[in-house]
């Protein structure tokens, strides 16, 4: 069987009734895992053994099953976060059943719904509930069977899921790079961190200007400063001009490589300043786009808090698999 791993969901942290911290978080996951919700009939053993032949040895969890010294509410929610998929039984729509689907669906466990479809049990099914596709049995042979089949589905769909959700990875680190780049640079910013630039200066086909500033003033790769030209003076104040930004690609500690964004060869300021061998005073400030000036310091790290809690929980959950062959 498959061991546990420990899971950090965002939504775990607090207690969905009392709003206080969870007493159970962080909450460990068994992989492959079913909570099964049911009501407590005299067709319960019948029923929990279709269910088990169909599940085939995966980790089966039922309400009343393990004694815990907490409330019974805090004892199933924390039962249902514990678990990967449940199976809800609705037949009778007992209330107790019906509040444990809500709670799957607010954990956003995937849910098999069953309903015992013959002329004793003709229920009438919840409009919330009746869009949901049902696995519809007469008897409990029947119920293995049905139950097998979609459980393929389930594990396919959840594979299929796994997969989508490891190729958000690379998105979700680049935005988190952005995100902590842009603390930083806010930091510079509100410093009031300029640079002058020192020289211009072609490798090959690609252009670099060098900046002053470096390592030691805490300049990053993949930052963007802005250009202002300033070779006009008027008393004792230069007139600026603003030409383009430039995108630091190497640093050092006294100074940085950065590469003009875009590189315009027919743009006046780039062409006469490769060209030269001395250049007038340029100057280059620390820039961010719109999205990232309007936010504050505070919303930024919160942010990128939030997508670095989702990144652990795709890193750990790559620990399992995303379900098997039923």
């Amino acid at each position: 069987m498959s061991t546990e791993y420990l899971i950090e969901p965002l939504y775990g942290e607090y207690c969905l009734l009392s709003g206080g911290r969870c007493s159970h978080y962080p909450v460990s996951i068994i992989p492959n895992s079913f909570f099964i919700a049911e009501p407590y009939d005299a067709e319960r053993i019948s029923r929990e053994n279709a269910i088990k032949k169909a599940l085939r040895g995966y980790p089966v969890t039922i309400a009343d099953e393990n004694a815990m010294n907490i409330a019974i509410t805090c004892k199933i929610c924390h039962e249902i976060q514990s678990t990967q998929f449940g199976i809800v039984d609705i037949t009778g729509l007992n209330e107790n059943v019906l509040i444990e689907l809500g709670m799957l669906y607010g954990f956003n466990k995937p849910v098999v719904i069953l309903v015992k479809d013959n002329q004793k049990t003709q229920i009438e099914i919840p409009s919330n509930v009746i869009g949901i596709e049902q696995v519809r049995y007469k008897d409990y042979p029947e119920l293995t069977t049905k139950l097998e089949n979609v459980l393929k589905k389930l594990f396919e769909l959840w594979r299929k899921k796994g997969e989508y959700i490891i190729s958000l990875i690379p998105m979700l680190e680049a935005y988190v790079t952005q995100l902590e780049l842009a603390i930083e640079t806010k930091k510079l910013i509100q410093a009031k961190l300029e640079s002058r630039i020192i020289s211009f200066k072609m490798i090959g086909n690609q252009a670099f200007a060098i900046i002053d500033k470096g390592e030691d003033e805490g300049i990053k790769r993949k930052m963007f400063l802005k250009v202002f030209r300033c070779d006009q003076k008027v008393g004792e104040e230069y007139l600026e001009e603003e030409v383009g930004l430039v995108l630091v690609s190497y640093t050092q500690k006294k100074i940085s490589h950065t590469i003009p964004i875009p590189y315009d060869p027919r743009n006046d300021f780039w062409k006469n300043a490769f060209n030269r061998t001395t250049h007038p005073r340029n100057i280059a400030r620390f820039y961010l786009p719109d999205h990232y000036e309007k936010l504050s310091e505070e919303d930024l790290k919160e942010t990128a808090s939030v997508l670095k809690r989702m990144l652990k929980h795709i890193y750990v959950g790559m620990m399992t698999k995303y379900g098997r062959t039923a």
